[in-house]
């Protein structure tokens, strides 16, 4: 498993915010795709801030990815049962 920096400082709150256990070796690949998804979601987050005007095609992009992110994340029990996207 490799990860970036952020994605590993991601990791770690993630993890952390679980009791110790939460997270088995079995999850390891799910957690690796949440973090670097929430990375890459953050960088297209940001060069839509920076443009000028609506590129659609990121902006398509970035919607894919934040699904993407959800599903992750409701994979891996992350949302509160309100918010769940299993409906």
């Amino acid at each position: 498993m490799y990860l970036s920096a952020a994605e590993a400082e991601t990791w770690r709150a993630v993890v952390g915010a679980r009791k110790a256990g939460y997270f088995g070796p079995e999850v390891f690949p799910l957690l690796e795709a949440y973090c670097a998804t929430a990375l890459a979601c953050d960088h297209i987050a940001a060069r839509l801030r920076a443009e000028e005007g609506i590129d659609h095609a990121l902006l398509e992009l970035y919607d894919r990815m934040t699904r993407s992110l959800s599903d992750l994340a409701n994979a891996l029990g992350l949302l509160p049962a309100g918010e769940r996207t299993d409906d």
